[in-house]
Order: C-alpha cells, then sequence, then structure tokens
C-alpha cells in the first residue's frame, strides 16, 4: 500500500477478509475524509469491502492526501 501527499510512503498491514477501506483507513490513523483509496488505479468507496486475491494474499492500494494543513 503506498500512501501519497506531501512525502510518499509505503505501508503493510494486515486486512481481514471482511475489512471495509474504512477500516484499513483506521488501522493507520488516516481520516477518510482527507484521502482517495485508489485500488487498480481506480476510486473505491470506504463502505466497500477490501476483496483479498487468495492466490497472492496480498493487495495493493494506493491512498492519496487531498487535503494538507495551512
Amino acid at each position: 500500500m503506498r500512501i501519497v501527499g506531501g512525502k510518499e510512503e509505503e505501508k503493510r498491514i494486515e486486512v481481514l477478509q471482511d475489512d471495509t477501506y474504512e477500516n484499513v483507513l483506521e488501522k493507520l490513523n488516516i481520516n477518510p475524509v482527507e484521502v482517495l483509496v485508489l485500488r487498480e488505479g481506480k476510486p473505491v468507496p470506504e463502505d466497500k469491502t477490501v476483496a483479498i486475491n487468495k492466490n497472492k494474499g496480498e493487495i495493493d492500494i494506493m491512498i492519496i492526501r487531498i487535503v494538507s494543513g495551512g
């Protein structure tokens, strides 16, 4: 998972089968109002369940910060 905005960073977290994108943001301590979540380059709604690829066991999402302080 990449988080972009100000600085780019990459993090790995455990995602449960029934987690939503909102749950993922909560685990990362990110306010959902301040970001856009992309999966395979397409925006996903916060309340959608994160479908995990059972073969890979990993997902690749990008979180883009759209609000900055100052």
